[in-house]
Order: C-alpha cells, then structure tokens, then sequence
C-alpha cells in the first residue's frame, strides 16, 4: 500500500506522520517507543494497510518531529499530543497500538479518555517507570551526543537500546538510517533530543487499565528483559478482561525482531474483535 508523509501543528509544535490505507477504513495509529521514530513502524504498516487506516506518528523530540523547547517530555506531554493530533485528524476513536513509551503513551490516554479507543495493544511495557528507571535514564541523558564522522559510520556503529535483538541487519539499517541527521560541519548525529529520556518521576499506568472496557492485548518478546513473565501475568491480574502473547524469538523491539509473527498476533485479534462489524 502507498504510504504518505505529512506535517501537523500539535500542541505548538510540528509533528511528523506517516500514513497508509484508505481513510474509509478502521483506524490504527501507532506509537513507537523512546529514541525510536515512525519509521519503526514501516514493515508493520504496509503488512496491515490492506485493511486498515494505519497512522504512525513520530513522537515530539523523535525522528522528524519538532524538539520541545523548553524540554517538555512528561508522559502527559506525550498523551496531550496524541489527544490532539485525533482531534486534528477527526477520528473520534481509533486502534492504539504502543511500544514500551509508546504503550504507556496509549494507556495515558485510553484513561482519560476511554470512548475514543476501540482496541489498546500493549507491546513489551510493564507501564510502569521505577525510580531505578528514573535514575537510569537521567544517567543515560547525561552523556554526549554522540558524533559520527559519516552516514556510513553512523549505520555501522548505532546499536539498539537495549541492545538484545533478533532483527535482520536490513531491519536494523532501515531504522538506523532513518535515525539520523547531518549537523552543518558535515558530521552525522541521532535526531531524537536527549532531554526526552529524562524522566520527572514514578510512573504507574496500571491503575488506567481498571478502567478499560475496550479490548486489550498485551504483547510480550519471548526473551524479553524490559517485560519479565511476572511482569506479564501481574498486568493480566490487573486488566483481567485482557488478552496476551507472546512472541517466539524476540526481545524488546519486537516488531523488528520477528516481524511475521508480531504482524500475525495483531491483525489476528483485530480481526476477532472487528469481524462482521463495519467502521463507523
């Protein structure tokens, strides 16, 4: 399916898109996770455009997306946003699918405003931000931007965070070059702003899902560190009306570590939760 770039105004701030599908049908917007950007998304997308209206929107301070100056990157910044880009777009409700600080993007929001989401996938989030979190993210922001002598550099020496991963080295390269920019001396740099890993405090989502009447599936990376099979079970204990899965090879970044499978799950319980009833 044809995919199409654009720029909105949200919230003072120009914020990338990416879009698929026919706007007749469902829509699904996507929320990729922290230093990631829209184009994570690409293979996913183009798999489901078929059927659905797919948006993927680069977070602010990630990919092409307008940097918040002063720094504002509260998840209640994040959720702001996603509540107005919506409104922008009139859908009055839609799909959310979120990864790690996207997921929690999307459970924020689902709390507050219930009725404008029709299913909430959870992938590889415990949505939760622990003071050791915390701690280790301003640890993280502390350091230097790093500076790469050139784009072919670049590529060669990013890695993922965390680093675990089982993705095809196209895979990686795609969003790796899609992570960069050339500053003016010439020199190559990630895009997404630093100030965004820093976190003001704790953060529990889980007491939103109490609260959901939607359908909610919880996707996990079999091998996956960031959301432990405890982890799993006591977001299931939680949202006990929730669906989970778990994905065979894959770590955190599931989408790009076993892309078949995770396309799979999704459109499977999409499908279960849409079938013989049309998009209003």
């Amino acid at each position: 399916m044809g995919v199409c770039d654009r720029f909105i105004a949200v919230n003072g701030l120009r914020l990338h898109c990416r879009e698929w599908g026919q706007p007749s049908a469902r829509p699904v917007v996507l929320l990729h996770g922290g230093s990631a950007h829209a184009h994570w998304w690409d293979l996913f997308a183009d798999s489901i455009a078929d059927h659905y209206h797919v948006y993927a929107l680069d977070l602010r301070g990630h990919g092409d997306s307008q940097h918040a100056s002063p720094p504002a990157y509260r998840i209640d910044d994040y959720a702001r946003d996603l509540s107005t880009f919506m409104e922008l777009l009139g859908l009055p409700s839609a799909t959310l699918v979120g990864h790690s600080l996207g997921a929690m993007i999307a459970t924020a929001y689902a709390g507050t405003a219930p009725r404008r989401v029709q299913v909430l996938v959870v992938v590889d989030s415990a949505l939760k931000v622990t003071p050791a979190d915390v701690r280790y993210m301003a640890r993280l922001q502390r350091f230097p931007q790093p500076m790469y002598r050139s784009r072919d550099d670049a590529l060669r020496r990013l890695r993922l965070l965390p680093m675990h991963t089982t993705a095809d080295a196209s895979i990686l390269r795609h969003v790796a070059a899609y992570g960069l920019r050339q500053v003016a001396d010439g020199r190559w740099t990630l895009k997404f702003d630093r100030e965004a890993m820093a976190q003001d405090g704790p953060v529990d989502l889980t007491p939103h899902l109490q609260r959901l009447r939607c359908p909610i599936l919880f996707v996990r990376g079999a091998h996956s560190t960031l959301l432990t099979e405890a982890g799993l079970a006591a977001l299931l204990r939680v949202a006990r009306h929730a669906q989970a899965v778990e994905i065979p090879d894959a770590h955190h970044h599931v989408m790009l570590d076993n892309p078949t499978a995770f396309e799979r799950a999704i459109r499977n319980f999409l499908e279960s939760r849409f079938a013989n009833s049309g998009y209003e």
